[in-house]
């Protein structure tokens, strides 16, 4: 007897999945959710409707099929797993199983981005928009399978898994997937998700432009700058921190900023590069209110530069004088955030060195991985709570 077609197997595989696996709807609180059926079993994630509400009329437009509908049925018909990270992500949303520009299968629409301060890619599970950089939404998304900090501010969260989160690693490069949305109570079942309602949302929101017009690119005038190219430049990693960074005050209203520099500024040692630092604050218009980051090769030495009116955020409670002294709590909590930044830097480093199949790690991944975490630290502490 022969043996049935593995897609044909697949395909049976989601159908009983679709049949049998569904969510028991009534055991779940009010809210909007959707229900990814897989092949390897079928998990829940809640859309965060009231805080990403752009994000969530996109992904549930397209997958009730009142967005972009595609010959009749819903964009999000036919989609599979069509990228697979182990321990980063698993990514979907494109039927046509390409990246999002490929000219064969076009994407519905372009839309801003959606940043909402307390929504990280601090879990596996979490539910996030894929882009090609600022304001480049459209159809694809990508759920974590580990923290993945460094996404922050670069991706927009709009939800997360909330059951069958085991399922997540067991997902192979193109498994099928149908999506559900599950509208549980009123105000999720009141919740629009049409072309008016999108086209509402898109015209309000906040663009990238708006904030980093003259800086899209790292420079002396942008949030971020590496003239000297410390930083590997395939990918181009100081123009994705500049993003970051400019999505992070866009956001926010907070401005944070960084340098890397290959030198000493002329005439600073030890005691003057903190004098250095201040002065470059000022220029960057962060001496009272954001903060910078500088970092010195020649030196391998970091700096940062609190401004006052940040202080609080920074140490979590308003200082005394004391605080402030040298060796006080407000250094102390700097220089803390600087050790525990290297220590991650080097851990990654470390565990990334260990697993690349490949040639070696580029030159100044090292750093990279530092700078990720000098940054990810910084906003954790002045993202307004």
């Amino acid at each position: 007897m022969k043996r049935p077609p593995a897609s044909l197997l697949v395909g049976l595989a989601l159908v009983f999945a679709l049949a049998l696996g569904r969510a028991d709807e009534a055991a779940l609180p009010d809210g909007l959710y959707a229900e990814f059926s897989t092949p390897r079993g079928n998990f829940v994630a809640e859309l965060f409707y009231t805080k990403a509400p752009l994000m969530c009329v996109n992904f549930t437009g397209l997958a009730e099929g009142t967005l972009a509908p595609r010959d009749g049925h819903p964009f999000y018909s036919g989609l599979t797993w069509y990228r697979v990270v182990p321990g980063f992500v698993i990514q979907s949303g494109n039927p046509g199983l390409k990246d999002t520009d490929d000219e064969a299968n076009p994407i519905p629409h372009r839309f801003p981005d959606e940043f909402v301060p307390g929504l990280h890619h601090e879990a596996a599970g979490v539910l996030s928009m894929a882009n090609a950089g600022p304001d480049t939404n459209s159809c694809e998304f990508f759920v974590t399978l580990a923290p993945t900090r460094r996404l922050d501010y670069l991706h927009s969260v709009f939800g997360r898994i909330v059951r069958g989160e085991d399922v997540l690693a067991r997902i192979r490069q193109d498994d099928a997937v149908a999506i559900k949305i599950l509208r549980i109570g009123a105000a999720a079942r009141a919740f629009r998700a049409d072309a008016v309602a999108f086209a509402a949302l898109r015209a309000k929101a906040k663009t990238f432009s708006s904030v980093a017009s003259a800086s899209a690119l790292p420079g002396p005038a942008a949030h971020f700058d590496d003239p000297d190219r410390l930083l590997p430049v395939d990918p181009p990693r100081a123009k994705n921190f500049n993003f970051k960074l400019a999505n992070f005050e866009r956001a926010t209203g907070l401005k944070i900023v960084a340098r890397l520099l290959a030198r000493s500024p002329p005439n600073t040692d030890g005691r003057k590069l903190g004098t250095y630092a201040h002065e470059l604050a000022t220029k960057l218009d962060v001496e009272k209110t954001g903060a910078l980051a500088l970092y010195v090769a020649d030196r391998d030495e970091w700096k940062l530069w609190i401004g006052d009116d940040s202080a609080a955020a920074f140490m979590g409670h308003a200082g005394t004088v004391k605080d402030f002294m040298q060796g006080g709590a407000f250094h102390e909590a700097k220089q803390g955030l600087l050790d525990a930044a290297r220590a991650t830097g080097e851990a990654d480093f470390a565990a990334q060195q260990k697993s690349a199949a490949g040639p070696s790690l580029p030159t100044g991944q090292r750093l990279k991985l530092q700078t990720d975490a000098v940054l990810d630290g910084l906003i954790a502490r002045l993202e307004p709570r």
